[in-house]
């Protein structure tokens, strides 16, 4: 990951945090840090750590997360944790103004927060890569001859970056923090298939997984498909680590639950009219009442360092959330099956999802002047390329402030700016705000590979065309322009 995009990610996280490297000379910092320490970002880079936090040198390098004595510039001790990677640096995170007791807990609950953010920013640069890798493919399909040797070839590459972009989507869909995260509905045989190729390396080869999607009984929810994903993953999870030496997890979906089982659960007619749910069984130690009785509790574990105690009170408070319950069954020795109850959309109520027309071809332009906007080369130089090759007259910009330049020097008014949202200096949203100060009537499509929801809605609701996610083919990119240009 870049620094500007490390820059980022530090930006976003509410509480002070600081990296240092091995030398014990500060790498980054955010600016809430900087204000509890009293330098400036800029002058926290390159700082030795020993400046703001005299401990630093007795600091431990092991693989882990330990607690550590920090002083702020007001003399008062704070609470931190420090995580230690590969031996390389030190990401300090200050829980000031609480108590040892809180700060245990806070950490514990932001810490998957974090991890979150973290991983979006990974899977943003492999979205930019694969974006550019899509866009070149999609160019030598058109300009080179449909027949020939390199077709195979072609595909192949084709076949494989689009196998990665569905993992880096899998990844955003599950490290989404935005609360703004939209309802839809979701096929729940989709989701089990997607996240189980997601953790297909985290189950280990002696615990064998089984599972058969669903194909004539389609069991859909009104939900968001990271949180479903979320329950699925914390389960699944959870199943493994419950198995010592060879076991087995099943995974199964009952499109229609017993209703009187329904009913029981929750004690009263229940207030949907038809119930699906998700079965995850595992072959493992099982769990005795005492322990069942504290299952959903939070910081409640049994796995001892190696658990948060945070993975089943989550799956609890999304399931509650989608008006659902939670069934267990399990006793010492043998094995543990829990089955997520949730409210499904009966087929003949279901609304139709719309769907994406097909056309005979990528959509052309006609000279219009189009402003590309992104901080990455590959992807720059992939939709330059692209959109020159259908038709429209392209110019790039590598920064919001070439942008801008662009924008406000340009002879004849650009028709589309194509905006990349997550950029170092200034943001996608600020190019935006300035370039509508200067033309109310622009048209600009937004595109990320990791962003916030709620700003890719500030942008639309003030006058943003549209919004596509990386990575994307050229065939809809096309289509999203010639809808922008058509509004």
């Amino acid at each position: 990951m870049s620094n500007a995009h490390t820059q980022s990610l530090l930006e976003l996280l509410p509480e002070p945090h600081c990296v240092i490297g091995r030398d014990f000379v500060c790498l980054d910092a955010n600016t809430p840090f900087a204000t509890l320490v009293g330098i400036s970002v800029p002058d926290l880079k390159g700082a030795p750590a020993t400046r703001f936090w005299p401990a630093a040198a007795q600091a431990r390098w092991e693989n882990r997360e330990f607690r550590a004595e920090f002083t702020a510039g007001s003399g008062q001790p704070l609470v931190v944790k420090v995580a230690s990677f590969a031996g390389r640096a030190l990401v300090v995170r200050v829980l000031a103004s609480l108590s040892s007791e809180q700060s245990v807990s806070v950490f514990h609950n932001q810490r998957l927060e974090t991890l979150g953010l973290l991983a979006g920013g990974v899977a943003h640069d492999f979205n930019n890569i694969l974006t550019g890798m899509l866009g070149h493919v999609a160019y030598l399909r058109h300009v080179l001859p449909q027949a020939g040797d390199h077709v195979e070839s072609i595909a192949a590459i084709e076949e494989g970056a689009l196998r990665a972009s569905s993992l880096t989507q899998q990844i955003l869909k599950f490290s989404k923090v935005d609360s703004a995260d939209l309802t839809s509905r979701v096929d729940l045989s989709e989701v089990i298939t997607r996240v189980l190729t997601l953790l297909k390396s985290a189950i280990p080869s002696n615990i064998s997984v089984r599972w058969s999607p669903q194909r004539d009984a389609p069991t859909s929810v009104l939900a968001s498909e990271a949180q479903l994903s979320q329950v699925v993953i914390n389960l699944l999870v959870n199943a493994r680590d419950a198995i010592r030496g060879r076991g087995e997890i099943s995974v199964s979906l009952e499109p229609r639950y017993p209703a009187d089982r329904v009913e029981s659960l929750f004690g009263r007619e229940p207030p949907a009219p038809a119930y699906g749910a998700i079965v995850v069984r595992d072959s493992g130690e099982g769990m005795d009442q005492e322990v069942m009785a504290k299952l959903f509790e939070p910081y409640f574990t049994t796995k001892k360092e190696r658990g948060t105690g945070l993975g089943l009170f989550t799956v609890n408070s999304i399931v509650n959330q989608l008006g659902g319950a939670i069934e267990v069954e399990s006793s010492r020795g043998a094995g543990t099956e829990f089955r997520i109850v949730l409210p499904v959309v009966l087929e003949e109520s279901a609304p139709n999802s719309p769907g994406a027309s097909v056309g005979s071809g990528p959509a052309r332009g006609n000279g219009e002047r189009i402003l590309v906007v992104d901080d990455e080369y590959a992807v720059r130089n992939v939709l330059g390329l692209s959109l020159s090759h259908l038709g429209y007259s392209v110019e790039t910009a590598a920064s919001g402030l070439e942008a801008i330049d662009k924008f406000s020097a340009a002879e004849a008014p650009f028709k589309l700016v194509i905006l990349d949202l997550l950029m170092p200096g200034l943001s996608g949203e600020e190019v935006f705000m300035r370039m509508r100060a200067m033309n109310p009537a622009i048209s600009v499509l937004i595109v990320s590979g990791f962003s916030s929801e709620q700003v890719v809605n500030r942008i639309l609701e003030v006058g943003g065309r549209d919004f596509i996610q990386k990575p994307f083919s050229i065939e809809v990119l096309a289509r999203k322009v010639r809808g922008c240009l058509s509004d």
